[in-house]
């Protein structure tokens, strides 16, 4: 009897933790669909129901589980089915440490070129986010007189101006030389990003070793892949990115890990 007691007191903590922690994260990935809606914050917010669902019926999805093992087809498909999430959350859970990881590392060492990865503006006015990547960008120019930086970023919905042109205008602004900085304003993705900043450097006989990528914290693992699938081998620094982005941007980043990884 006493064994029963302490089980169920158990199973009662276990699904309150299940159900508060997934209703922590909805709120986590509902909060940034106020502002913008990606694969990040709508796969989050649909796992984040799923702990929460898993946690108020557990105890009949655990019946169910039961009932559907008493067979021995019913017993494979539950095996298979359980091995194929396992092997999902491996992969998953592997490809988001990495995300994470190298997100926390800035290893530059005074390398040449500098590209800066822009994101989104709105009308004239820099996101927080560009603001964060070029302040990085400033430092790093500051301290090292001698490189120039590659400003990458087209012209999206909303923008007046491109992001290059913008990520430009807030560096000339803090006293960096115009002749320190390089415009690609034609990329819309990532992927194009670097592949035409590629292009900058080949004109201009940049040094594909001497590179730093620039970018949010999130962001710098899959750059990187990019840039080494493209022949540029580059060190990185981080821009911080903020508490309630991290959850959507470290959730889109880890699947866009995994899809660089399948495509390479």
């Amino acid at each position: 009897m006493k064994k029963d007691k302490i089980k169920k007191i158990i199973i009662f903590i276990f699904r309150f933790i299940l159900i508060a922690v997934g209703g922590y994260y909805c709120f986590m990935f509902i909060r940034p669909m106020f502002i913008f809606v990606n694969i990040g914050n709508i796969l989050g917010l649909i796992m984040s129901i799923a702990v929460v669902l898993f946690g108020v019926f557990f105890n009949k999805i655990v019946a169910l589980c039961k009932k559907i093992c008493k067979s021995k087809k019913g017993k494979s498909i539950f095996g298979f089915v359980c091995s194929l999430l396992c092997v999902g959350i491996i992969c998953f859970s592997l490809a988001l440490g990495s995300v994470i990881v190298t997100g926390q590392s800035s290893d530059a060492t005074g390398q040449g070129t500098i590209i800066v990865l822009g994101c989104a503006v709105k009308g004239n006015t820099p996101s927080f986010t560009l603001k964060t990547r070029v302040n990085v960008a400033y430092n790093y120019l500051e301290s090292n007189p001698d490189s120039v930086a590659i400003l990458s970023g087209g012209q999206g919905a909303g923008e007046n101006i491109s992001e290059a042109q913008c990520m430009k205008n807030m560096l000339l602004e803090k006293g960096i030389s115009e002749d320190r900085l390089y415009l690609e304003d034609k990329s819309r993705n990532t992927t194009e990003n670097i592949q035409l900043s590629k292009k900058v450097m080949e004109e201009n006989d940049f040094d594909k070793h001497d590179v730093v990528i620039v970018t949010s914290d999130y962001h710098l693992k899959r750059a990187k892949m990019i840039c080494e699938k493209n022949g540029i081998y580059p060190r990185t620094i981080n821009a911080p990115s903020t508490y309630f982005d991290k959850p959507t941007f470290y959730l889109r980043e880890a699947l866009g890990v995994i899809k660089e990884f399948v495509v390479r």
